[in-house]
């Protein structure tokens, strides 16, 4: 399971999860099968496999999160609140194949900047759509509560 997955708070759940694009995965089998009579080709192979499989990144209805490590884990995650703005960077190649890189700076010196990611266009949209959801949330609950007391009345 997941390390997002198991530390979710109560009545938050996953709405977006990013994922590494194909290319990182055939980046690290490319170089196992290219140097890998030579002791380098398996420690890139073994290193790559491990930052591959480890890292995890994530919008939640509450929040954005970043977290990497094998044996410890670094989680960086900020509030949908407290996201300020987007930095996509997609160069020529990415364009093409589906892959980029995506910083997300928030309010004071709070910043995620993620690994190249496949689809990262996606994942901006995914998370300006759950901001947009969590600014409309408080009004869509008062409605509620107001129609729950004009038809209890």
């Amino acid at each position: 399971m997941s390390y997002i997955n198991t530390h979710l708070h109560e009545g938050e759940h996953v709405i977006y999860r990013g994922r590494f694009h194909w290319l990182w995965h055939a980046r690290a089998w490319a170089a196992l099968l290219i140097f890998g009579w030579l002791i380098i080709g398996i420690i890139y192979w073994i290193y790559e496999m491990i930052r591959l499989n480890t890292t995890e990144f994530a919008i939640t209805n509450r929040s954005i999160l970043l977290k990497k490590g094998f044996i410890s884990a670094h989680v960086t995650q900020l509030s949908l609140e407290a996201v300020e703005g987007a930095k996509l960077d997609q160069g020529i190649l990415g364009r093409i194949f589906g892959f980029g890189g995506l910083d997300i700076e928030g309010r004071g010196a709070g910043e995620i900047d993620f690994p190249t990611m496949a689809r990262p266009a996606k994942f901006l949209s995914a998370l300006n759509h759950a901001q947009m959801k969590a600014e409309n949330a408080p009004m869509e609950r008062l409605a509620e509560e107001i129609d729950h007391h004009d038809n209890a009345a």
